[in-house]
């Protein structure tokens, strides 16, 4: 396998150089973790993992929900672009063609879930995907594309207990299944105002579909703050006409719907509240303020706040909210739970943070602030800390690196 060069020059010898040598760093990953697989040392006991090795993270899940994982395994799928050559020079790709997955938990049929999971493909589903394949389930992902990526699965795609399947959540769906985790719809500003239309649908009618599967296959489902912080009672401050309408009204008709089938149909349902949250598989583009942040700094643009940036938020990486969604969905717990971190940061600060990460010497620069921006936003997460024994382990600055390095890798593999 190699990349064709026109090797002409010296410019472009140093190109080919250069791709040969990221390519040989490629292979040698690959060699590690092939040698891993084969020598059987990527067993793991999902009940009883360490957690933590000097303050560092070396491990996610709960063993409550024997959804423990190694996080060198999970940093493998994520943070290595492991089935595909990019040449710089002729930015064109090379696709490998042998495949070796990642060994996963064999369950007896008694343990063994299928599980469905809508949006699968997109940022949060995409890593609750892993986690659940890991663990040894039957994983069915149906998802429309619009803001999901197929490489944020295409690992799985061939393994016996993965499938893929191009499906609009709006129009039904009928399979049969245990659990169904519902995660379809854009979630960022410019991706759910580009259609607002279709971003209530996929809210409304989505939503539906996947009540009326679950109540069909008796399957259990996984759906601007005035408040401060924002508990589980809080009912909203909602502008019902504003920019964001399509989606925060989308959100609330959706968790009428879950609780009208709970209480006419015994739908066994659960609500996840989904805090802001941040991690690998970020869309480089969708408007959020970490993915933002980081391509600005990596780019050595000027990082843009809007507003004064004393706005407050609060960043919970894409394990911790796994961890959650899984001990959630094994619960047995109706009422609704906030996940997300408490810690709050000023958008400046955050800003200063991702600078110093990555060893920028960009600015700050100030724009207005757009309409409807909330001032806080903050969960109160003592719900889940009872009933689930769950709350955020990962520091933000550690989290902020693992993303910082996948930006780096997307960007040296052409993938952005």
């Amino acid at each position: 396998m190699g990349t064709i060069v026109n090797d002409t020059d010296s410019t472009e010898s140093k190109s080919n150089n250069l791709t040969n040598n990221n390519n040989d760093k490629s292979r040698e990953t690959e060699d590690l973790y092939s040698d891993k697989i084969r020598d059987g040392q990527w067993f793991w006991n999902t009940n009883t993992e360490q957690i933590f090795s000097q303050d560092q993270i070396v491990a996610v899940g709960h063993a409550s929900a024997k959804s423990v994982v190694p996080l060198e395994l999970l940093r493998y799928i994520y943070l290595q672009p492991h089935d595909r050559i990019y040449d710089p020079k002729t930015h064109t790709i090379s696709y490998l063609q042998t495949r070796t997955y990642l060994p996963v938990k064999s369950l007896p049929p008694r343990e063994k879930k299928r599980v469905l999971v809508t949006g699968g493909a997109g940022f949060v589903g995409s890593h609750l995907v892993d986690r659940l394949m890991l663990m040894g389930h039957e994983v069915i992902v149906i998802d429309n594309f619009f803001t999901g990526c197929k490489n944020n699965v295409g690992h799985w795609i061939g393994h016996p207990n993965f499938e893929l399947i191009r499906h609009d959540v709006v129009d039904p769906f009928l399979i049969e299944v245990d659990q169904i985790y519902h995660l379809a719809c854009p979630a960022s500003p410019p991706h759910y105002q580009y259609n607002p239309i279709k971003t209530v649908k996929t809210s409304v009618m989505g939503t539906i579909n996947m009540l009326g599967l679950a109540k069909r296959v008796k399957a259990q489902v996984y759906g601007d703050p005035e408040e401060h912080p924002q508990a589980e009672t809080y009912w909203g401050n909602v502008n019902p006409i504003g920019p964001r309408a399509c989606y925060d009204e989308g959100k609330r008709v959706a968790e009428t719907l879950t609780y009208a089938y709970m209480n006419q149909d015994c739908v066994d349902v659960r609500v996840a509240r989904i805090f802001n949250t941040f991690g690998p598989r970020m869309n480089a583009n969708d408007g959020r303020v970490v993915s933002n942040f980081i391509m600005q700094a990596l780019k050595g643009e000027d990082l843009t706040i809007y507003g004064d940036g004393l706005q407050t938020r609060s960043f919970q990486y894409v394990h911790d909210l796994v961890d959650g969604l899984i001990l959630l969905m094994n619960a047995d717990y109706k009422e609704p739970i906030n996940l997300g971190n408490p810690d709050e940061y000023t958008i400046r600060e955050f800003a200063e943070l991702i600078i110093s990460e990555v060893n920028s010497s960009c600015k700050i620069k100030t724009l207005p602030a757009p309409k409807d921006d909330p001032k806080k936003r903050r969960p109160d997460i003592k719900r889940a800390e009872q009933i689930l024994g769950w709350k955020p382990r990962w520091p933000v600055k550690q989290g902020i690196g693992e993303t910082v390095t996948y930006f780096q890798r997307q960007l040296e593999a052409g993938l952005m």
